[in-house]
């Protein structure tokens, strides 16, 4: 019986429905031969747990594919559970000391490497020139290409130096969006060359993959991850060492430019991310032809690319299970270290006295702050928790201590939770977003001392009540 053929299959890199293989998946694997894994935080319960889940798919896949997966640091370290949750690029960036920065991302690289992983899909070479970009956020170690560059060629520095490969994304750059590719399309780009200087910085150290987003690399052009033009420029431009990966190709991003060309996602629907269930064949030549190397896809095109039989395989959750933020794998030494720092100048300090806590993480896939209720609260016991998505506080004592945690820029619906309760003068500690403690200063106003956290975990809070 003869092989089936497809002209994508061997490019792909999927995910998994769960934390073991399903039956369905290894078939699916045996019989279409994928370039590869990448695994999310539905797939990491804990280290052994995930050694046994490399294993078995070693067992079934290509000997050349790879293994992989986003664990950038900060809210993006989906395999927070076995491998430790790395402190945030920002908050590396803040402390500006590349040699720490290396030797975080040193001590990261061989922790994937133990956990049988080939690749790590970092560093993230954005530059946040849009402060309240919602998705790359505390991603970026800078607003500041020079700064990034720094520290992105320190971290593949360090991911090399421990054996793991990497990957720098997200080409031309996110950082300058005020949208966010997962769901729509982001055609308002602005980057420029010197946003360009990062991934370059890390191409010259010896990077050998390139991500491209879902965003186009000159106006008026289609994204890059369709705009075959526009990848034959980046081809030569970076030379045949250099594997271009696209990012995920079921963001909802790709949704106008497909659709203008008569491709259809298969899902009915014309915003948001694509169920890989139910993804065309035409959707993925279509991406495919456009020219990247590996493609990028957080499930298994069961449409596509059925098994012998037709039938499906697992489904994904129909809502991705928020990272634990609470439940994370031991801190390494250079983590500590970063955090003990970060946390040095912070105010208010963990003690007694009333502390507002505004909480906008809810729902959220980077992880809901709500888990570390009992540890905030056993640094400030008279903590009263605000969830913005529930009803306000009755009317009362002003609060003169603050707590703001969000993965996202606030809102004017947090804004208006928030202002109410606010004394004239005061306190407050941002953790998230790095553009929460401008929105915060300008909210409370000038007689408000405002620090920030660029990152919210166990760990973090460990740092806190550790500092001096």
């Amino acid at each position: 019986m003869n092989e089936p053929s497809s002209p994508f299959a061997a490019r792909l890199i999927v995910g998994l429905a769960g934390a073991s293989l399903d039956p369905r998946e290894r078939d699916w694997f045996a019989r279409w031969r994928p370039a590869g894994v990448i695994l999310f935080a539905r797939n990491c319960r804990g280290p052994e747990q995930l050694r046994g889940l490399v294993r078995d798919l070693r067992a079934v896949l290509p000997a050349d594919a790879e293994i992989c997966a986003d664990h950038e640091g900060g809210a993006v370290s989906f395999l927070q559970a076995a491998a430790g949750r790395p402190p945030s690029p920002r908050t590396l960036g803040d402390l500006d000391d590349p040699d720490l920065t290396r030797r975080v991302h040193e001590q990261t690289g061989r922790r994937l490497r133990d956990l049988g992983l080939d690749r790590v899909l970092a560093p993230c070479c954005d530059v946040l020139r849009e402060a309240r970009n919602p998705v790359i956020g505390s991603r970026a170690f800078a607003a500041d290409p020079e700064r990034v560059a720094r520290h992105a060629a320190a971290a593949y520095a360090g991911l090399s130096d421990a054996g793991l490969a990497a990957c720098a994304k997200h080409w031309p750059g996110h950082g300058s969006t005020r949208g966010d590719t997962h769901d729509d399309e982001t055609a308002d780009v602005a980057a420029d060359d010197a946003d360009r200087e990062p991934f370059r910085a890390v191409l010259a150290a010896g990077a050998d993959a390139l991500m491209v987003g879902h965003l186009p690399a000159a106006p008026r052009r289609p994204p890059l991850t369709v705009d075959g033009i526009g990848l034959a420029d980046l081809r030569r431009a970076v030379g045949p060492r250099v594997r271009i990966y696209s990012d995920d190709v079921s963001m909802g991003a790709l949704r106008p430019a497909l659709a203008a060309r008569g491709v259809e996602a298969g899902d009915g629907r014309s915003e948001g991310l694509v169920d890989p269930g139910v993804l065309t064949a035409s959707w993925l030549e279509a991406i495919a032809g456009a020219g990247s190397d590996r493609l990028l896809l957080r499930g298994i095109p069961w449409r596509a690319l059925p098994l012998a039989d037709g039938a499906a395989g697992p489904a994904l959750p129909a809502l991705a299970p928020a990272l634990d933020l609470a439940r994370c794998g031991p801190d390494a030494p250079a983590y500590a270290e970063a955090r003990r720092r970060a946390a040095a100048g912070v105010t208010p300090r963990p003690g007694p006295g009333r502390l507002l806590w505004l909480d906008a993480t809810a729902g959220d896939r980077l992880g809901e702050a709500s888990a570390l209720g009992p540890a905030l609260s056993a640094l400030w016991p008279d903590l009263v928790r605000l969830d913005s998505a529930a009803a306000r506080l009755a009317p009362g004592r002003a609060f003169a201590r603050v707590l703001v945690t969000s993965h996202r820029p606030l809102t004017l619906a947090h804004a208006g939770c928030l202002e109410p309760q606010l004394a004239a003068a005061g306190e407050a500690l941002v953790a998230g977003h790095p553009s929460l403690g401008e929105d915060l200063a300008r909210l409370a106003g000038p007689l408000w001392r405002v620090s920030a956290l660029r990152d919210l975990s166990g760990p973090d809070l460990g740092a806190l009540a550790a500092a001096p």
